[in-house]
């Protein structure tokens, strides 16, 4: 007779599949804590002795010769007032050996201080494994703003029952704090409703290809939203009255598009000679008009679609990809765009990204720019997602001046080329250009090499290494 296998007995007995997901959970939440420890380890080892947060301002150059180094390393305010100030390019290599981007490496590191250092009954709880990693990091966001007896208040009171209460008793205790501990605080904050406002177009957000479309949230001042609901529903009854057979939905979210571009073709910059009944005209015949929208598409074409081929046997020829978002619309909802009698319809020549371009100039032209952008839309350094067109263009191998006087001395001709370039948002250029405060070797500071299929390999301060390819970031073998 043969042997039940593992999984037959897993099924046979329910309650075992509980004990071992409990145990799973267990063991992760375990790895967690010990991840938090390592990261606030981290931390205090990249703090300056005895500089608090508030002694500095946010972000303060504490060394003597803060002022020969423009873009070097600072000390950031990751915590609450009393909490200790951390390098900044410290964040940088802990978010990357984790799988973070340098943001979300931030806050965790600011969590984390704020945890140990204002909010030690919590962080005891963590660390005896009774509040889980994820609840405590919630409530130290709350408390980062506070003063440091406010942080204490909430600490006693939240720390015995954190792990059992929801967010909703943090956030009535950190209210609470504050209007014992800083009245004048809670005063500001109930008068001036700016600290609650926001709008948000999440142009960075995953785009629906088929659709094309973003998402968009905010909070407005109670008469702003009713100025702009009013406009929002007399626009999208206009377009019904146009003949539109759009749900009242698609024409609320149409109108919003319509009124923007309403608003952009007011200009009200030569008003001041003018009477209140002029600019009310002005603005009234502006708004019957709508500027014209004007696309500008990148255009990457698959070498199958210049060919007699299918178009359709070719995966993603109908595709196009929006350079402001991170995904790709299909090519029929960019003619939607274009179809617009107000659409003002941009072509730009294509260019073949196989061509390689060079200079023997240190400034980089718009022709070798363009398409290092376009080859690499995103800064390239491990983890991060920020689009090129607002990143610095960085030379792979340093430039090397050029020797008039003899020719033999300096660097060689073509040092500036769309295969010695790459896009680096700010931040990554600083960590790649200035030492760190800790790290191995002579040189402290982050490094790169280009690999011939256009993929990178970086090292950082302490030589760990990440390959960065159009695909995303994997950690390298020590």
């Amino acid at each position: 007779m043969s042997q039940p296998s593992a999984t037959s007995e897993r099924i046979a007995f329910p309650a075992v599949l509980l004990d071992g997901a409990r145990a799973a959970l267990a063991r992760q939440r375990t790895a967690e804590v010990e991840v938090l420890v390592a990261v606030a380890d981290w931390a205090d080892a990249h703090t300056e002795d005895g500089v608090v947060a508030d002694q500095y301002g946010p972000f303060g150059l504490l060394r003597h010769d803060a002022h020969l180094l423009p873009g070097a390393d600072v000390f950031g305010e990751l915590g609450g007032p009393g909490a200790p100030l951390v390098s900044e390019f410290c964040v940088v290599e802990i978010a990357a050996a984790l799988g973070l981007s340098t943001d979300s490496g931030r806050r965790l590191v600011g969590e984390a201080v704020e945890l140990r250092h204002r909010l030690p009954r919590l962080w005891n709880r963590v660390i005896d494994g009774a509040l889980p990693v994820w609840r405590a990091r919630k409530i130290a966001q709350e408390t980062t703003q506070l003063t440091f007896e406010s942080a204490d208040f909430v600490d006693r009171h939240l720390a015995p029952v954190a792990h059992k209460t929801g967010m909703v008793t943090a956030q009535k205790l950190v209210a609470e704090a504050v209007a014992r501990f800083d009245p004048e605080k809670a005063e500001l904050d109930r008068a001036d409703s700016d600290a609650t406002r926001r709008f948000d177009i999440d142009l960075q957000g995953q785009v629906d290809p088929a659709r094309g479309v973003v998402a968009v949230s905010g909070t407005l001042d109670l008469a702003d939203a009713l100025d702009l609901e009013n406009a929002v529903s007399r626009v999208a009854a206009d377009l019904a009255a146009a003949g539109s057979l759009d749900s009242l939905d698609v024409r609320r979210a149409s109108a919003v598009g319509e009124i923007a571009r309403r608003q952009t073709t007011l200009d009200l910059s030569g008003c001041a000679d003018q009477t209140d009944n002029d600019v009310a005209a002005s603005a009234a015949s502006a708004a019957t008009r709508s500027k014209a929208r004007q696309v500008v598409i990148h255009v990457h074409l698959a070498e199958a679609a210049l060919t007699d081929l299918d178009p359709n046997a070719c995966g993603g020829v109908d595709l196009a990809r929006v350079e402001k978002t991170r995904s790709f619309v299909h090519a029929e909802q960019v003619r939607e765009w274009c179809r617009a009698t107000s659409t003002q319809v941009v072509v730009k020549p294509v260019i073949d990204l196989r061509d390689q371009v060079t200079v023997d100039a240190y400034e980089v032209p718009d022709r070798i720019a363009e398409r290092v952008r376009l080859t690499r839309p995103t800064c390239v350094f491990p983890h991060c997602t920020r689009p090129a067109r607002g990143c610095d263009l960085d030379h792979v191998d340093e430039y090397v001046t050029p020797d008039p006087n003899h020719p033999g001395n300096g660097g060689p001709p073509g040092q500036t080329s769309t295969t010695n370039l790459a896009p680096l948002c700010r931040r990554h250029h600083r960590v790649k250009t200035h030492p760190s405060l800790s790290g191995i070797g002579r040189e402290r500071r982050w490094r790169y090499r280009r690999l011939p299929d256009g993929s990178f390999v970086w090292t950082s301060p302490h030589d760990q290494q990440y390959l960065v390819d159009p695909h995303g970031t994997i950690p390298l073998p020590a």
